[in-house]
């Protein structure tokens, strides 16, 4: 991912009111860095304050302000960041520690196509999977690569987020279905041709 793909999701994210996902998102880049801990303690704050709104104790207006100031400080960091390679665009960082052929591109590519294939399958007649479900049907070790899936392809369209309560469940839009059956066919090929 370059630079100019992140700013562009965090200011989606933060645009839908998803401050989570947007720290969960900044957190696999620069995990480590003193100003992204900063932001996941005012997070933690913010949180508090608005479990106090709902239990009457702070009024909106006060928590409104909290979150403008939390959603700011996202959007000073990453335009803080500009100029510095991601770690992904590292190219030491690339392959793991500079050895060609690295496992970690493998990894996250594994969890697109498993992705994109499990929600195909997974969602007649429901409103969509959660996290959970997906990534016990990918079996993948991390759900973070399952997370930056679900986010790039929200991001191009492939996939509809819906949140009900407090779980967000995911599903292919149409243009993810073509896509899902583009690549689905050739793996099947490949499958079949195995066994």
């Amino acid at each position: 991912m370059t630079y100019q793909e992140l700013e562009i999701q965090i200011n989606n994210l933060i645009a839908k009111d998803e401050i989570e996902a947007a720290i969960a998102l900044l957190s696999q880049y620069y995990q480590g860095n003193e100003r992204l801990k900063a932001i996941v303690l005012q997070s933690g704050r913010f949180h508090a304050l608005r479990k106090d709104q709902i239990s009457g104790v702070l009024d909106y207006a006060t928590v409104q302000r909290h979150l403008n100031q939390l959603r700011s400080h996202i959007l000073d960091f990453v335009k803080s960041q500009q100029g510095v390679p991601l770690p992904e665009d590292n190219p030491k960082n690339k392959a793991g520690k500079g050895k060609p052929g690295g496992i970690e591109p493998y990894r996250a590519s594994l969890a697109r196509v498993a992705v994109l294939l499990i929600l195909e399958q997974g969602h007649e007649g429901r409103e969509g999977l959660a996290i959970t479900e997906i990534h016990k049907a990918t079996q993948l070790k991390s759900r973070k690569y399952i997370v930056a899936a679900l986010q790039e392809m929200e991001a191009n369209g492939w996939v509809e987020k819906n949140k009900i309560g407090r779980m967000s469940f995911w599903k292919l839009s149409e243009q993810g279905s073509k896509l899902a059956r583009e690549f689905g066919q050739p793996l099947e090929a490949i499958i079949i041709g195995r066994t």
